[in-house]
């Protein structure tokens, strides 16, 4: 079972939640760590500006140094003890002046150097500031206890991450919410190039992915495409072009050979010659079907009658199918047929079909030709048969029931097929040896009611 989906929002959001749920652990520690240091560090600094003005306020007399505190100093000590306290001392360890409670503070504990320095006792933070009077050399040392009521920043602290941790976990959670649907924006651009790119066939190749709008990571696929599209649209054009050349080289070579058989006095040869004659013009109109079919566009639909495609595909082709000693008629509703699609295809694919039929079948052949009301062209005979495992088998180009014979290229019902895969119809075929062929060919019914004559 592969965890990893294959959607790239799906992947994009799975490393986004990941990523949210590591932050949302991290950032409340990081968060706490930062605003602890800035305390401290703002906490040190009050006590450093303490000391400096208790110090500034320390003159020399005869009887030894003595301490002038600050009114604002005065009142600042004078309140009730909220872990506040300053004491200043000698070298000697004596008490030169002290606040209110300074028995409380571990003052003793602070160093004595010739610089002011930050120390901590417990939960009593501090600064030991030097000063020198005279020869001698005092220290004032202001402590703050952490625990007592002055002492809020802790507190602060504690109430802001309580408060900012259900705010930093609702954002977290909103995130790939807001995320996915941005992402998901971003890529309409992708899904259309995408739609854009499935809807181009064989027969609208002029078609280009548009690239405008499209992320800078995707856009050199979309180009690279179009690139491709473009190199397959000329090789598809010049493969028509040339079928189309050929078959139109051969015409005229074919006609003067006909003219020429006539000349041929033995009539049996001429009968082989004129009978393989004929089988190179059926080749040769074949491939000029093929040629129609690869240049003319599925775009160019139109609603016709399939009952009157009927009537003159047949009335087109009767006078050779009686001539072949065959027959043919025509089933058709007394009402029109509307169908969607290209007549000048549909009557091709009817015509190849007809033509099969009287062409594989031997003289005397019922062809009947029904129209039904649910768009469906049926081209049925009573002749032996298809010789194949599977009838289908005959839509293939090349195929050829009777290997032995070289009177068709194998292309009749693989033109066909290729007609109904433009109009996004169906080709059936039926058959069983002995019991004659049925091919049907089902077109899209047309919404409209306008008829285009299919000539």
């Amino acid at each position: 079972m592969k965890l990893w989906p294959r959607s790239l929002i799906a992947r994009i959001l799975l490393l986004e939640l990941g990523a949210i749920a590591i932050a949302a652990v991290a950032l409340p520690m990081l968060l706490t760590s930062f605003l602890r240091t800035e305390a401290h560090r703002y906490e040190q600094r009050i006590l450093a500006e303490q000391a400096r003005t208790i110090a500034n306020g320390i003159r020399a007399s005869a009887s030894g140094p003595i301490v002038r505190l600050d009114p604002a100093m005065v009142r600042l000590y004078a309140s009730p003890y909220d872990g506040r306290a300053f004491v200043v001392t000698d070298s000697g360890g004596g008490t030169l002046a002290e606040s209110p409670y300074a028995d409380l503070v571990p003052w003793r504990n602070a160093p004595r150097a010739g610089r002011q320095l930050p120390f901590r006792a417990g939960a009593f933070v501090g600064v030991s500031q030097p000063v020198r009077v005279g020869a001698a050399r005092i220290w004032v040392i202001v402590t703050q206890d952490r625990t007592g009521p002055g002492a809020i920043l802790d507190d602060v602290i504690h109430g802001f991450i309580r408060r900012y941790d259900p705010v930093l976990i609702s954002i977290l959670l909103l995130l790939p919410l807001i995320n996915s649907a941005l992402i998901a924006r971003l890529f309409f651009a992708v899904r259309d190039a995408s739609h854009q790119a499935a809807a181009i066939g064989p027969h609208n190749l002029d078609v280009r992915i548009e690239e405008a709008g499209l992320p800078l990571e995707v856009a050199p696929l979309a180009h690279a495409t179009n690139d491709l599209l473009a190199r397959l649209q000329a090789s598809f054009r010049n493969q028509s072009e040339f079928v189309a050349n050929v078959a139109h080289e051969l015409r005229t070579p074919l006609t003067v050979h006909r003219v020429e058989l006539e000349g041929v006095e033995d009539p049996a040869l001429r009968a082989r010659l004129r009978g393989s004659v004929d089988r190179l013009g059926h080749v040769v109109a074949q491939l000029q079907d093929l040629a129609t079919l690869e240049v003319t566009a599925d775009d160019k639909f139109e609603t016709f009658d399939a009952r009157e495609l009927a009537q003159e595909t047949i009335g087109l082709h009767a006078p050779q199918i009686l001539a072949a000693g065959d027959t043919i008629a025509l089933d058709a509703p007394p009402g029109p047929v509307l169908v969607r699609g290209n007549p000048v295809l549909a009557g091709l694919a009817l015509a190849n079909l007809i033509t099969n039929a009287s062409r594989h079948t031997p003289p005397g052949t019922l062809i009947e030709v029904r129209v039904g009301p649910d768009g469906a062209l049926l081209v049925r005979d009573d002749g032996p048969g298809i010789a194949a495992s599977n009838p289908q088998d005959a839509t293939e180009r090349y195929w050829r029931a009777d290997h032995e014979r070289s009177d068709g290229a194998g292309l009749g019902l693989s033109i066909v097929r290729r007609i109904m895969e433009v109009h996004q119809g169906r080709l059936t075929v039926q058959s069983h040896p002995g019991e004659g062929t049925c091919v049907s060919l089902r077109f899209p019914l047309a919404p409209e009611a306008e008829v285009t004559s299919p000539s």
